[in-house]
């Protein structure tokens, strides 16, 4: 039997809770995961049934709220704003709507596909790398703030939100009927 598995799932365990009760923040409502490869990922924004104008745009706002959040934040360290994609945006919004329909958390789709197998197949077209964030939540009354404030105390998301190399970029939302909202943020460097 393997324990490496066990062991990486316990330490993130006790991490995760230091890091939660310093916040008050219960980590039963936030998850968090970053991935960087060679390639991209994917989304759409439709609601599981049809969503109406009204969701959608409620949508719209959280993931233009989370980017707007992000660009400051790079601004205060003195880094130059990333750059709307919607190519980007569509990645994002089918990795999170996949999420939220199969109801699963991972940067690997239900379809087995992880972003740069997502960007590909959207054809987003050449780039040199491609990073993605992940956060998923439910209860909370703006959760574009909880999710870059969770992604800024993440090293590994952190360094995805902070880095020079990074020039396009989206982020991608879903939400479920009973609240959980699942986001996805693709970060792009064009050849």
């Amino acid at each position: 039997m393997n324990f490496r598995p066990f062991l990486l799932f316990a330490f993130l365990a006790i991490i995760s809770t230091s890091v939660f009760a310093q916040n008050k923040i219960s980590p039963n409502h936030i998850s968090l995961r970053t991935a960087k490869s060679a390639e991209s990922s994917s989304a759409m924004l439709v609601e599981r049934g049809g969503a109406s104008s009204t969701k959608a745009t409620g949508l719209l706002a959280i993931e233009q709220d989370a980017f707007q959040l992000i660009n400051v934040e790079r601004s205060l360290a003195g880094l130059s704003a990333l750059k709307w994609n919607d190519k980007l945006a569509k990645v994002a919004r089918l990795h999170s709507r996949n999420m939220a329909d199969y109801n699963f958390f991972s940067h690997k789709g239900a379809d087995g596909l992880m972003v740069d197998d997502r960007a590909d197949l959207l054809g987003l077209g050449e780039w040199r790398a491609i990073g993605e964030n992940i956060a998923f939540m439910k209860g909370y009354p703006n959760p574009a703030e909880v999710a870059v404030e969770k992604w800024l105390l993440s090293s590994s998301h952190r360094n995805n939100l902070m880095s020079p190399q990074w020039s396009d970029s989206a982020v991608g939302v879903a939400m479920t009927e009973d609240g959980k909202v699942y986001f996805t943020q693709v970060f792009l460097l064009r050849k």
